[in-house]
């Protein structure tokens, strides 16, 4: 009698245990490990990425090395993985028209690089030694007092007539063509 009373407190404290292990049995595979190879965050196993990000203002294809990666809308960002190491090529296009943008990425590591398209700027420094009027065309843009500068921002590729004239009687007193044909930063210094 007593041999029974053992075997029962054992199976009743078994029983539980034994559904615990089943229950893990079934439940772990579906868990991840933290040494899963498809993870890009694991440091034995993470490559070099190219994180691009597109605020230019219009959806553009992405090239990498002169092979279409991704089309990004504008505002999104998109990641090329599994990047060599190696000095990679990057394009941004209008989706099959004209080159937007153009340069060269060395990746030396395994590590994320990045890659913003955004619209030209022209960066105006006014070092005449009064305040000046900045103007676009015939657009007034802003007042630049001396020895301040301020950009115009996301400027169209094409040319753009540039001038500057005292702020009292608004005589010109310097005045530049800049013709923004590559999407990179301008600067016109009025001295």
């Amino acid at each position: 009698m007593r041999d029974t009373r053992e075997m029962a407190k054992k199976f009743k404290f078994g029983l539980p245990l034994a559904g615990i292990f089943v229950l893990l049995a079934v439940l772990l595979p579906a868990c991840k490990s933290s040494t899963d190879t498809d993870t890009d965050t694991d440091p034995t196993t993470y490559q070099a990425r190219i994180v691009v990000s597109n605020t230019y203002g219009q959806t553009l294809e992405i090239f990498m090395d002169g092979t279409s990666q991704f089309t990004l809308t504008n505002g999104d960002s998109d990641k090329i993985a599994d990047v060599a190491i190696a000095t990679h090529t990057m394009e941004a296009r209008i989706p099959g028209g004209a080159l937007i943008d153009t340069t060269e990425i060395d990746v030396t590591q395994q590590t994320d690089y990045s890659y913003t398209i955004d619209r030209p700027d022209i960066n105006i420094v006014n070092s005449w030694g009064e305040a000046l009027k900045i103007y676009m065309g015939d657009v007034y843009q802003f007042t630049l007092a001396d020895d301040e500068n301020r950009w115009l921002i996301a400027v169209p590729l094409a040319s753009h007539f540039l001038k500057a004239t005292r702020v009292g009687d608004n005589s010109e007193v310097a005045s530049i063509t800049i013709n923004v044909t590559q999407n990179k930063d301008y600067s016109w210094t009025i001295s």
